[in-house]
């Protein structure tokens, strides 16, 4: 079994800032962390923070004692919602490793964390250094220390702390993206599991591009075939494979692996809403890049990538046809979503009624059609012509944009891209900040697994 944690950049700042007050002594807080566990994979996300008043410790240079008795409301609510438990404690110097005195507490306090629960779920021990890198291990029932094998910062940066780096990366292939990028990060790509929900228009130049950087697992999800209209637009797709009604995921697939990138593929044949082993699979993934047309599509993506503690580049582009056969707009977007901060929905991008209507339109078309020539449903746009240089354009912003977040080269401040916007037709580009975070979902970041699945009924 492995072992992973995921923690949103509001929470880690939080925790630094609590953690290093300035005055060179240890500190603690405690955390409540959803779970996600699937096949030999657990997920740890945090969710709620206690911050230990530093009153009610003794503090020195090398250790922190505290009393528990100011967690208990949070074990009982944590036994009640099944949530783990997490210890964080600082350490003032770049010490990485748990120290005789860290050994001595966890062994103290975990039995006792144990007793609280019913069921077995993981609780976990975690150390910040001055930086802000963490690292941590799960304490076992049997008192046993069990190292994670990762811990991810989503945050306007995005950090990924392994437990042991290795990865084989061929040298000849990977060269120019090493003289571009640097080794450490072309070892972290080659690392990486990147899921992309949609395969066509902005979804295929996106996968290209994600293969070539030398991303070491790849997840490809569109329900679609190859047709005629898509010839225009899909990378390597061929008249035959319209004929033969070929999915997109498996003519991207196919091509992937002849690169030479040794990338592991898996791909889902399936619309979201209906695989769990499909969303399963987003759930484990390190980074999603939504390619989708529909609403519901990007709706249920963001609640996932909040639930779970994932960051979501969502790239889309439209083009507005006049009544004679030309184009009056070609507009682009990438919105970067990070646990905590805004949604697409609190951005805008799309409405509730407009959810509802796209909802409606996937569970039943006739019912849909009915209620929009009785005007009791609003009307959803048709789809709009694409062009492959286009969404080449916008799909390259949106890759750009996660390479600077896992290896910063631009020099604006991360925190003001939260969203590009390519008025292509006109030759501009803007940005904007991230706003006010979504109030809905902020309440339910690193919430994990939860009966409905993410609040859905549905799922």
């Amino acid at each position: 079994m492995q072992f992973q944690l995921r923690i949103s950049g509001i929470h880690h700042q939080q925790l630094q800032d609590h953690l290093f007050p300035g005055d060179g002594l240890e500190a603690v807080a405690v955390a409540l962390c959803g779970l996600h566990i699937s096949n030999e994979l657990t997920i740890l996300t945090v969710h709620e923070l206690l911050l230990i008043p530093y009153d009610q410790c003794e503090r020195s240079e090398r250790y922190v004692y505290w009393r528990t008795e100011v967690i208990v409301p949070l074990l009982e609510k944590a036994a009640l919602n099944k949530f783990s438990f997490a210890k964080i404690h600082s350490h003032t110097t770049d010490y990485p490793r748990f120290s005789p005195v860290d050994n001595k507490s966890d062994y103290d306090l975990f039995p006792s964390i144990y007793g609280w629960f019913d069921s077995p779920q993981p609780h976990v021990s975690l150390v910040m250094l001055p930086k802000g890198e963490l690292f941590g291990r799960v304490v076992s029932l049997e008192n046993k220390f069990i190292p994670l094998n990762k811990i991810t910062l989503v945050g306007n940066q995005l950090k990924f702390w392994k437990h042991k780096t290795t990865a084989i990366v061929n040298k000849e292939v990977t060269l120019r993206n090493r003289q571009t990028l640097g080794k450490g990060t072309v070892n972290l790509l080659k690392q990486m599991k990147i899921a992309v929900v949609g395969a066509s228009g902005t979804g295929s130049p996106t996968v290209e591009q994600l293969a070539r950087l030398g991303v070491g697992h790849l997840v490809l999800i569109d329900p679609d075939k190859i047709e005629r209209k898509n010839l225009n637009r899909i990378l390597n797709s061929t008249l035959e494979h319209a004929k033969r009604g070929i999915y997109k995921v498996d003519v991207l697939a196919k091509i992937v692996k002849r690169m030479g990138f040794d990338t592991n593929i898996s791909t889902f044949k399936v619309n979201l809403y209906n695989s769990r082993e499909a969303i399963n699979e987003l759930i484990s993934s390190d980074v999603i890049f939504g390619c989708v047309d529909s609403i519901d599509g990007r709706h249920l993506i963001n609640q996932i990538a909040t639930f779970y503690l994932i960051p979501y580049f969502d790239i889309g582009v439209k083009l507005e046809a006049d009544e004679n056969g030309g184009i009056n707009q070609i507009n682009g977007a990438v919105h970067y979503l990070q646990p905590g901060g805004s949604s697409l929905f609190s951005r805008g991008v799309y409405t509730m009624k407009g959810l509802e209507a796209a909802a409606l339109l996937r569970q039943n078309p006739n019912e849909y059609k009915r209620r929009l020539s009785e005007k009791y449903i609003v009307n959803l746009p048709v789809e709009s012509p694409a062009v492959i240089s286009f969404n080449m354009q916008v799909s390259s912003y949106g890759v750009n944009e996660f390479l600077d977040r896992i290896h910063s080269f631009k020099g604006t401040d991360a925190i003001e891209r939260a969203a590009h916007f390519l008025a292509i037709s006109e030759g501009m580009i803007f940005t904007e900040s991230d706003g006010e975070p979504d109030t809905f979902l902020e309440k339910r970041v690193g919430r994990g697994d939860m009966t409905p699945f993410i609040e859905m009924p549905e799922l």
